[in-house]
């Protein structure tokens, strides 16, 4: 097993763990905001470890075809989805206008750029679907970073 895929399967451990102990630690706290702030997070973790799984699978080649009949449902799901994504933009769009509590606008801000996350990504799978283009590894890193300063890299 090469170096990088031995980092990657600890990568998905660390993020799970953290995600489960994280978790774990905020059940039961009295101040809702400070939990649910917690317990996002460690949902992001939980995704960061399918995102770090996702990676094993492309490090591995070893991702199936998907069918006619799959691919005519992910591509009305993910439609499905890319509106659903659009209008929760739009909601949140409206609560940073006339938001004035720099706390809440500060939380929506994190929201709003996850839903444009999500609402890209959703939409570039889409454009790999309706291709019917095995989706390589060059096109997942191009459609999660594509409009991310710095491309990923770290910041500094």
């Amino acid at each position: 097993m090469g170096d990088k895929v031995k980092k990657i399967k600890s990568m998905v451990k660390m993020e799970e763990d953290y995600a489960t102990s994280l978790s774990a630690s905020v059940e039961g706290l009295s101040n809702v905001v400070v939990r649910e702030l917690l317990r996002s997070i460690a949902h992001d973790s939980q995704k960061h470890a399918g995102f770090y799984t996702a990676i094993l699978n492309l490090m591995k080649s070893e991702g199936k075809a998907l069918n006619d009949q799959e691919y005519d449902r992910l591509k009305s799901v993910i439609k499905e989805h890319i509106e659903v994504e659009s209008r929760m933009v739009q909601e949140v769009e409206k609560l940073l206008a006339i938001e004035q509590d720099k706390r809440i606008k500060h939380i929506v801000t994190e929201i709003y750029e996850d839903e444009v996350r999500h609402h890209t990504l959703m939409k570039r799978l889409l454009e790999a679907v309706i291709r019917k283009e095995a989706i390589l590894e060059e096109d997942v890193w191009d459609m999660i970073w594509r409009d991310v300063p710095g491309h990923g890299a770290p910041p500094g």
